[in-house]
């Protein structure tokens, strides 16, 4: 008996790869819908929003109405819409499509929102806000959640994924696995890490110290020296979150930056260095000062081997950004304690390794940004962060650190001079390493 030879061309491999987009296209329509429509009945039916009763005259009132920027909580329009958009666009790579063929879909969803899903006039930040935000947190979660999955899965890594990933989740629980496709989001390089800690701040110099207890994530995902391993967008990104337990808003703060284009990676034995386009989300909620931003911009990586076992790494970002807001208790726009705008953003990182025992590190991360609201309240707002700790390690594969921050805002062109805030944070903290890559 003879057995069945099987022939592959060229055409025809592309004719099924066209189908299997097309399928992939189909349901993340769907899924996008999926997600708009299922967040709108949560707020309308369950939750009772006045701004989800919607009808058919509210959806022509805001066709007619036109744009604005709308009054929402910082919390809201900085952090829920681009989670939003995150779901979105994970939705679409949960089917298998590529960055660059998902980016669309957070687009399309925040269109359907604004027009037709709230009661409230379609709002231009939220536009803006939600697929640039959440096309970079998107993909982190995305990355995160493949992570978790492992090669093998089990029900507690499914778990895991469907927590970090609910677009993934879904997608798994009712369509089995992902094509095959999503091995080229896989990556085994990447360094975490969970730390525990509490300490305290001092607002304006003030004598009383206010508790602070937090959680921190934070994930180094590929390795940024190694140009074979980076190929597609996100190859290499960072990720830090912190969650306040002692605060009414819960999000504390979010810093996020992925390669999207490398430029030139060279590694070498006492010097390596990274050079590339990043795109950048961050978000930051400070009792006295708000600051969050979507930019893109250019980075430069390097680590200096000085000595045997002692290295110098560095990272110097430069950030256009896009579309953010920022201010503080002194703000007062309609209901609102902070102004929208586009400007600047600047990341400066030293960390002194000796043996992956003792890390000492400093971090600047400054912001401008500009108000294009009202001139007379102020031109820009000028925000800075500066970090300073060290981290010691104890046993593997557990650390302790400590660190002090220095947070500063201080409006620039106002009508009516304003005084320097300041916030003096110190933090004591217990890490929980994670993975399998000691590069900071």
């Amino acid at each position: 008996m003879t057995s069945p030879v099987l022939s592959f061309n060229k055409k025809n491999i592309q004719v099924e790869d066209s189908s299997l987009t097309r399928n992939a296209h189909k349901y993340a329509v769907l899924q996008t819908l999926g997600v708009d429509f299922g967040i709108w009945a949560w707020n309308r039916y369950v939750a009772q929003r006045s701004w989800a009763k919607i009808n058919w005259n509210t959806i022509r009132g805001n066709f007619e109405k036109g744009w604005v920027l709308d009054d929402n909580t910082f919390h809201v329009n900085q952090f829920g819409h681009p989670f939003q958009g995150a779901l979105v666009f994970t939705a679409a790579r949960a089917q298998g499509l590529t960055f660059w063929q998902s980016v669309y879909y957070p687009v399309f969803s925040s269109y359907i929102w604004e027009m037709a899903l709230e009661t409230e006039r379609p709002s231009i930040n939220d536009m803006f806000t939600t697929p640039l935000s959440g096309i970079t947190y998107g993909e982190i979660l995305h990355r995160m959640s493949i992570l978790a999955l492992g090669d093998n899965p089990g029900v507690k890594q499914e778990l895991l994924a469907f927590i970090i990933n609910p677009s993934l989740g879904i997608n798994r629980l009712f369509r089995g696995h992902p094509r095959p496709s999503f091995g080229r989001d896989r990556v085994k390089t990447y360094r975490a890490g969970i730390s525990l800690g509490g300490g305290g701040y001092f607002l304006d110099n003030q004598d009383e110290m206010l508790p602070n207890q937090f959680l921190r994530f934070h994930l180094f995902y590929g390795n940024p020296f190694n140009s074979r391993s980076i190929k597609n967008p996100f190859d290499y990104f960072s990720f830090i979150g912190v969650l306040n337990f002692d605060r009414t808003d819960l999000v504390g703060e979010i810093y996020s930056n992925g390669l999207l284009k490398k430029i030139k990676i060279k590694r070498g034995k006492t010097y390596s260095y990274s050079v590339g386009i990043y795109k950048n989300y961050d978000f930051m909620n400070h009792d006295k000062f708000k600051v969050s931003s979507s930019s893109i911009g250019m980075g430069l990586i390097q680590n200096f081997e000085l000595a045997d076992g002692l290295d110098l790494y560095n990272e110097i970002f430069l950030n256009t950004i896009i579309f953010g807001s920022s201010g503080g208790d002194s703000v007062d726009v309609s209901e609102r304690e902070y102004y929208y705008g586009p400007g600047l953003s600047a990341k400066l990182i030293f960390i002194l390794k000796y043996k992956n025992n003792v890390n000492v590190y400093t971090r600047l991360k400054r912001y401008l940004v500009y108000n294009v609201e009202d001139l007379r309240l102020t031109r820009y707002e000028n925000i800075n962060l500066l970090k300073i700790g060290v981290q010691v390690h104890v046993w593997n594969p557990v650390s302790i650190g400590g660190e002090y921050t220095l947070a500063s805002r201080r409006p620039i062109g106002s009508s009516v001079p304003q005084a320097l805030q300041k916030q003096d944070i110190f933090r004591f903290y217990i890490i929980y390493h994670l993975g399998n890559l000691n590069l900071l």
